[in-house]
């Protein structure tokens, strides 16, 4: 009778993990990995790029050496010293945040990672970067940490400060221009388009009277990429997040931009994906930046991704011993240190 009663105690306490387990076994995930392409243009993006111009992937998760990556985005490029320097986002797994990661190029073609240059204890992505009055700034996306953060670079371009906080909230993909000698930002929450305005980019923001702009309009809401000013034109680029997030990418021309009024009017869509199953951008496209190389050409920066439907439990594995052989090196880098004092 005891031996009965210990055989059913122990299936009671091993039963809801066996359970737990099959769960977990049977459970899938759909993970979407994304990648970066640079490619050359004539003119600023108004219509889908030719298919040939897409091919192949520029930089990929398997290209971060230092954190172990499970995809890339969100790129932005600047050029300073005669070099192009191009910051995304890094999903590291080994702590299931974004991180801002840096890749450098010559001609814009051949492609160097870099290193990770920003991380916090809050997810980062879409690293906005800009130049004013010989200072470097980034604007990444910080809505975890419930505020948009201004990081000013004190060592361009690989360190990084706060300088200032722009806004309270948690807006998502902030994207700064200036405009008649003043600075603009929209910014994205809770399924609304925000406009703030100011002096300078460290100055009070002050959210315009039209702000929201968009309501609910998940096709046309979230901001996609750098606003490009050419020639006293404005350009938003704005992500499709329907019928799935990052979905397809569609431009707007900003027709009139006051303190006190706001109009613009549709141009196209322009990126998408390509259905094809065999393609890295197969199922959206979601981010776009653009750089004026000369008068006559455009150097483009934009991201892609596919849908991988992957078991859960091995996904989480991965990520857990991703997570254990960080901190092994740690520990080991710690002992090091202490040995050498």
């Amino acid at each position: 009778m005891k031996g009965d009663l210990m055989n059913y105690l122990v299936l009671a306490i091993l039963l809801p993990f066996a359970f737990l387990f099959i769960w977990m076994i049977r459970k899938k995930i759909t993970v979407g990995i994304w990648s970066i392409k640079v490619f050359k243009s004539n003119s600023i993006v108004f219509k889908r790029p030719t298919e040939s111009l897409l091919k192949e992937p520029t930089l990929k998760a398997s290209d971060v050496s230092d954190v172990p990556a499970e995809f890339v985005a969100d790129p932005f490029i600047i050029h300073h010293d005669c070099k192009l320097f191009m910051f995304f986002e890094i999903l590291d797994k080994s702590i299931g945040k974004g991180v801002i990661g840096l890749a450098t190029s010559k001609d814009g073609e051949k492609w160097k990672y870099e290193k990770v240059v920003l991380k916090e204890n809050f997810h980062l992505s879409y690293p906005y970067v800009f130049k004013n009055n010989d200072n470097f700034y980034m604007i990444p996306e910080t809505s975890e940490a419930g505020k948009v953060l201004l990081y000013k670079a004190s060592l361009f371009p690989f360190e990084w400060e706060v300088a200032h906080t722009l806004l309270h909230g948690n807006y998502v993909d902030s994207s700064i221009f200036q405009y008649e000698d003043k600075w603009w930002m929209l910014a994205a929450k809770s399924r609304k388009l925000h406009l703030f305005f100011s002096e300078e980019p460290e100055g009070e923001w002050i959210e315009h009277p039209k702000s929201p702009l968009i309501s609910n309009n998940e096709h046309i809401t979230r901001p996609g990429g750098r606003v490009i000013v050419d020639n006293d034109l404005i350009f938003r680029y704005t992500q499709d997040c329907k019928p799935n997030y990052g979905s397809a990418i569609r431009v707007f021309k900003i027709t009139h931009l006051t303190e006190e009024e706001y109009d613009e009017e549709e141009v196209n869509l322009i990126l998408c994906g390509t259905k094809n199953a065999k393609d890295w951008n197969r199922d959206g496209m979601h981010s776009i930046d653009q750089l004026k190389v000369n008068n006559s050409e455009w150097l483009t920066v934009v991201d892609g991704h596919r849908l991988e439907h992957k078991n859960y439990f091995f996904w989480k594995m991965e990520r857990i011993i991703a997570m254990r052989k960080k901190e092994n090196r740690l520990t080991i880098k710690t002992a090091t240190k202490s040995t050498n004092i």
